[in-house]
């Protein structure tokens, strides 16, 4: 089973927070990509050492916040949560979400309206 997940980097919170000063917001542009690219690299490189490549299906692109997702194993999930230098975070199996992975045929209308979702029993 798939399952989709979320890495962000360990905040360090030894120091008190102090707000930063106003400043060109296209000056941290690059920094943030580079901290982006930082911890993509840090979970390829512990996806290869602890060699969990079978068990990562599909890895984000680094982007403007240092933050990744990525489709692995309950195996991987469990070793990338031993990292000391990310923290990683489960949203659900792939499997829960059978319109996006196309394990099923179209849904059609009748079958919708026969299985209303808890959010629509709550509103009525």
């Amino acid at each position: 089973m798939w399952i989709e997940s979320i890495i962000l980097p360990v905040e360090d919170d030894s120091a008190p927070y102090v707000p930063a000063p106003q400043r060109d917001r296209r000056s941290g542009l690059p920094v943030a990509m580079a901290e982006s690219r930082k911890l993509r690299d840090a979970v390829q490189s512990f996806v290869s050492a602890h060699d969990l490549s079978d068990g990562v299906k599909w890895l984000s692109e680094p982007g403007i916040l240092p933050l990744l997702t990525l489709h692995c194993t309950d195996f991987a999930l469990a070793k990338l949560r031993e990292a000391p230098n990310f923290v990683v975070g489960s949203a659900a199996p792939i499997d829960a979400y059978p319109a996006l992975v196309g394990m099923h045929g179209p849904m059609t209308a009748e079958a919708l309206r026969a299985a209303p979702t808890s959010h629509a029993r709550r509103c009525v």
